[in-house]
């Protein structure tokens, strides 16, 4: 918005140029002036014109890429939101999967519980706290779902659910 202003501000000042030295010529024409003289005024209101074409151009040539831009921005956002959806159906698909195995596993309510915030990373303190549990209790949740899903301890446990997503 600046930069178009001050723009404008330039163009304001090459036409109260063009309109000085066009008064001047005119004047000069008449009076028999020197011609050196009048034909540094023509020279100078030429420039003066085509710096006003220039910057115009400028002016368009910036504004068709703000429109380029603003469209590319808005195909951005909806290659995104489309992204976004698909993500969460891919997700609601996945928990469905995890629930899934969680049945065929045989485990309890609670051990589902827990095993979800297993995989999301959280420590067996912070699970008992979230369940206001003791962590005793959530240690021996955690090696019971070990044994029902046949690994060896957390990690196994979680690279059981993720490995399929990184082929």
């Amino acid at each position: 918005m600046i930069k178009i202003l001050k723009d404008y501000v330039l163009i304001a000042m090459l036409l109260i140029i063009i309109t000085i030295n066009t008064t001047d010529f005119i004047k000069d024409i008449y009076s028999g002036d020197d011609w050196i003289h009048i034909g540094l005024e023509v020279l100078t209101v030429t420039l003066a014109i085509w710096g006003i074409f220039m910057i115009i151009g400028m002016i368009r040539k910036r504004s068709e890429e703000l429109s380029r831009l603003h469209h590319q921005v808005e195909s951005t956002q909806n290659d995104l939101e489309l992204l976004q959806t698909k993500l969460k159906e891919v997700g609601r698909e996945y928990s469905k999967y995890i629930h899934e195995q969680f049945d065929l596993w045989g485990l309890t309510t609670s051990e589902k519980e827990v095993s979800l915030l297993l995989l999301k990373g959280l420590s067996f303190k912070e699970i008992a706290e979230l369940r206001n549990t003791k962590e005793k209790t959530v240690r021996s949740q955690a090696s019971a779902i070990y044994a029902k899903s046949n690994v060896a301890g957390r990690y196994e446990f979680s690279a059981w659910f993720f490995e399929d997503l990184l082929i």
